[in-house]
């Protein structure tokens, strides 16, 4: 499950450690540390995130999958049933990316198509202009949902198959029994087990003819 059952994966973080045989992660230069703030108090990590989309784009593999999905380590994430929603949403524009809560973008996981992927780094400078007079208070699901939509003008298409989280007003998002695409947050190994067993391993629902 998680990015593992996906076409390709890639991990990053800010050293290279072998996480398993053919596996090593994607070092950026980056302690992943940042302050809590700004107007709603949470993670001003947009930085962080950059560098990470910088990398990833760099190493190119992106190019070869028509949509990539940015997924955080504590978000039980089920690929195949990814691959069902994503077939209701082509990409006939210009690039075309998820909004996964009637909140915004949340950042657990974020999904974008090729095409926007393209869109978004070559149009970081441009959104960082056009938004910052000086550090950004922003956490970085708010600023590339904005970036996206206001200033690339990237399709922006709401589907609430995507997550279930607390932050998202899902109320029993904990049990994992819905058909959500993920579910957030699960701090311990213990707790995102028992979500991945609830969720059937991200079982596809079953069709009757």
């Amino acid at each position: 499950w998680s990015i593992f059952g996906c076409d390709e994966y890639q991990v990053v973080s800010n050293m290279s450690v072998r996480l398993g045989p053919g596996l090593v992660s994607s070092a950026v230069k980056s302690d992943l540390h940042c302050d809590m703030g700004g107007e709603f108090g949470t993670a001003l990590n947009t930085d962080i995130f950059i560098t990470v989309w910088r990398k990833v784009v760099e190493e190119g593999r992106w190019r070869y999958n028509a949509w990539t999905v940015k997924a955080d380590p504590d978000t039980a994430f089920f690929p195949q049933r990814l691959r069902v929603v994503v077939a209701f949403h082509p990409d006939d524009h210009h690039g075309l990316y998820l909004n996964n809560c009637q909140f915004g973008l949340h950042g657990p996981l974020e999904v974008l198509s090729s095409r926007a992927v393209a869109r978004w780094h070559n149009g970081i400078q441009e959104c960082q202009r056009y938004f910052n007079s000086g550090p950004c208070l922003w956490g970085e699901d708010m600023f590339i949902d904005q970036c996206l939509d206001k200033v690339l003008k990237v399709q922006r298409v709401d589907d609430w198959n995507l997550i279930s989280e607390a932050h998202c007003a899902n109320k029993h998002w904990e049990s994992c029994e819905s058909q959500h695409v993920a579910f957030h947050p699960f701090k311990t190994i213990e707790n995102y087990t028992t979500c991945v067993e609830q969720a059937r391993n991200g079982s596809l629902p079953m069709v009757v003819a």
